[in-house]
């Protein structure tokens, strides 16, 4: 076996390093899984108001450490701190959405089906409720430091599930996640939480990762990555003797789709706001819509012609580390080679350090989009791919899509016929369809839905984000002909409840 490799926290804008960590070993992770069975075990019997009282700490320690958290995160990540003071709040809030969400009590999911001795086949008293289930490992992703990270939605969810979490820290930003990792140790403990209901293991090391998917006493797994990661991961979780959930995120392209008539009347207002969506984040969402679709006509040359004034005046965007920079030089230059591919991009120079990419724009036609799959892969960059198409034939090019994340259209009054043709296919083949606007800036809402098909996601009857995120890390048990006073306190009722 390899030795564990230290992480260091190094700066994408420059090459800087900062501090160290110990990275993760076999003991370990077999350590940390111990004790967040041990964890889960009375974590899962302590009441809701007791664990959302962990949950708000936990947000308040986020908050008390703010200053150190976003400048580290920026130091990691280079994502500028005016974003990773939104993310930190993002974070916060969904902290502290979850602990209200289950103080309610909504979380269990009770169903009360009342017995019918008189009927034929007598029916007997059935209640149903949703239980944790069991120690959830958690991978965070490179581009949501926080929102995503220690103590990001996946995190969250599964704490207010009753679940202890594992989390496998992303080595971009290992300096991020020990703080944060350490506020909530920290807030976790002044309340009495048992010890190991959250550990950080930091390591890029495949053999650890596999590891903990492979743990006994690791019961369902919440990943954000790669599609190439993430499936060696989903089969070695599906694989195992007892097979786990595996609820991955895997990338989407997000296709969008924009009427002749939309083209004419908002051009400026659609090439903004779409390359300001392309390039947001250095184009490093997962919500990204990396591909549109343009009429042709003169409507749709002159919003490709705004669209590159829009790109003209940006300059080069910095990358979260040197892996994705070097992904990304290679698939630009496998979509360069493509015939019947041209590109606008933004004239300036990079940088001598640090990783840096040039927003970009590659323009084609619809038959040499579907006809090369390099341009079908994801530029996880500040690089999107415009297709040219009679808006007619939209909807048809909509259908040879595979799952996606989002869907997006934009459509005046008058295209109603045709965004409806649109609507029907695209809700097949995305999570969240979005009108007149842009993917990018997702809503942490109740309603929101953040998952999708595969291959966006391993999962797609399960949201990411929003209060039923939840629902992945809980499984159903029915009590049948119990007494109330053998029943848990939430089946305790002899009201009917349910569907």
């Amino acid at each position: 076996m390899a030795p564990a490799v230290t992480i260091v926290s190094t700066s994408p804008r420059t090459g800087e390093q900062g501090a160290a960590f110990d990275g993760a070993s076999r003991e370990d992770v077999s350590h940390a899984v111990l004790l967040g069975a041990a964890a889960s075990d009375s974590w899962a019997h302590t009441p809701p108001g007791r664990r959302a009282a962990v949950l708000r700490a936990a947000a308040d320690a986020l908050n008390s450490a703010r200053l150190d958290i976003v400048r580290v995160a920026d130091f990691e990540t280079g994502l500028g701190e005016p974003r990773c003071q939104a993310e930190l709040d993002r974070t916060i809030l969904q902290l502290r959405m979850f602990a209200s969400f289950i103080e309610t009590g909504a979380h269990a999911g009770v169903i009360v089906s009342p017995g019918d001795p008189a009927a034929s086949p007598p029916r007997p008293d059935m209640r149903r409720l949703l239980i944790p289930i069991g120690t959830v490992a958690v991978f965070t992703p490179s581009n949501f430091p926080l929102a995503y990270g220690v103590l990001g939605g996946d995190a969250a969810s599964a704490l207010a599930a009753g679940c202890a979490v594992v989390v496998k820290g992303h080595p971009s930003h290992p300096h991020t996640s020990d703080l944060c990792a350490r506020a909530f140790h920290e807030a976790a403990a002044a309340l009495g939480a048992p010890v190991g209901l959250l550990s950080l293991l930091q390591s890029g090391a495949p053999d650890i990762s596999r590891a903990l998917v492979e743990a006994d006493d690791v019961h369902a797994v919440a990943f954000t990555g790669s599609q190439r990661v993430g499936r060696l991961l989903f089969d070695v979780a599906v694989s195992r003797p007892r097979p786990i959930p595996f609820y991955g995120e895997l990338g989407s392209l997000n296709p969008l789709f924009i009427s002749e008539r939309a083209a004419g009347a908002r051009r400026d207002a659609i090439a903004g706001g779409y390359i300001a969506s392309v390039t947001g984040g250095s184009g490093q969402f997962c919500t990204k819509p990396g591909v549109v679709f343009v009429p042709v006509g003169a409507a749709g040359d002159a919003l490709v012609d705004a669209m590159s004034a829009q790109l003209s005046g940006r300059g080069p965007s910095v990358l979260l580390n040197a892996g994705l920079g070097e992904s990304l030089r290679a698939r630009v230059a496998a979509t360069s080679s493509v015939a019947g591919v041209s590109s606008i991009s933004a004239a300036a120079p990079l940088p001598g350090e640090g990783v840096h990419a040039v927003p970009q724009l590659f323009v084609t036609s619809d038959a040499t989009f579907f006809a090369n799959e390099a341009l079908r892969a994801e530029h996880f960059g500040p690089v999107a791919i415009v297709v040219r198409t009679e808006a007619s034939k939209m909807p048809e090019a909509a259908a040879r899509f595979d799952g996606q994340l989002t869907a997006t259209i934009h459509a005046e009054p008058e295209d109603d016929a045709w965004t409806r043709a649109l609507v029907r296919v695209l809700m097949t083949r995305a999570g969240r369809l979005i009108f007149n606007g842009y993917p990018t800036g997702l809503a942490v809402v109740a309603a929101t839905t953040h998952g999708g098909p595969y291959p966006a996601t391993t999962a797609p009857l399960h949201s990411a984000v929003g209060t039923t995120a939840i629902r992945r890390f809980l499984r159903p048990v029915s009590f049948q002909a119990f007494p109330d006073r053998l029943l848990p306190a939430e089946l305790a009722s002899p009201e009917p409840r349910g569907a």
